[in-house]
């Protein structure tokens, strides 16, 4: 599938497929990207280094009509939005966008999503917020600007993946609803058929 998104326009660019859209993935590849956990702390273990976050965005604004159908809220509603590249030692491996409506959202969480530049993943594993995942979709998309960050051709194509994240807490009360799109590298879906680095020698540390 080939559709063009826009970063400021991140699902009503085209049509996205569910998973069985990873046929053409490696068995690896799709470890990752289909993975239902955190992706932050699957790259850790992938580079046996720390997701640090590069922000690019962080601001308040409010649902469009597209992404207020796929979170099932108002148009029009308050929420925080982020984009963020996911890198490990310095090397930018996913281009992330976030976008939670803030009646959707502990207060806590808000706080430090805003104040702090922790990777999403990160946070909630701090917290002790578990969540699921659902409404997965899968892409190959082209974004200028995350190809201008790699210094690669504007038309390359990024596999990308959109999910639902999402916890809700005893009395049914949102601790978190996000909707989430991840483009990946096309240098990290090349990495990922490697196997992870080995440990370090006995005695020597690796920064985490």
């Amino acid at each position: 599938m080939e559709t063009t998104l826009y970063c400021d326009d991140w699902l009503s660019a085209g049509e996205w497929e569910g998973s069985e859209g990873a046929s053409a993935l490696g068995a690896d590849q799709k470890e990752l990207i289909l993975s239902g956990g955190s992706l932050t702390l699957r790259l850790e273990a992938l580079f046996g280094s720390k997701v640090e976050v590069e922000m690019k965005r962080r601001r308040t604004s409010t649902l469009s009509p597209e992404m207020a159908a796929y979170l099932e809220e108002e148009v029009n509603s308050p929420s925080m939005e982020r984009e963020v590249w996911l890198t490990v030692e310095g090397k930018r491996l996913v281009y992330a966008h976030t976008v939670i409506p803030l009646e959707c959202i502990e207060r806590g969480l808000v706080d430090v999503l805003t104040s702090g530049e922790e990777p999403l993943g990160r946070v909630l594993a701090d917290k002790n917020v578990p969540f699921m995942k659902e409404r997965l979709g899968l892409g190959t998309v082209r974004c200028a600007e995350a190809a201008t960050d790699l210094g690669v051709d504007v038309q390359t194509s990024f596999f990308a993946r959109r999910q639902l994240l999402f916890n809700r807490n005893k009395t049914d009360v949102w601790v978190i609803k996000a909707a989430v799109t991840e483009l990946f590298s096309p240098g990290l879906v090349s990495a990922i058929h490697l196997s992870p680095p080995p440990p370090p020698p006995a005695g020597s540390t690796r920064a985490r």
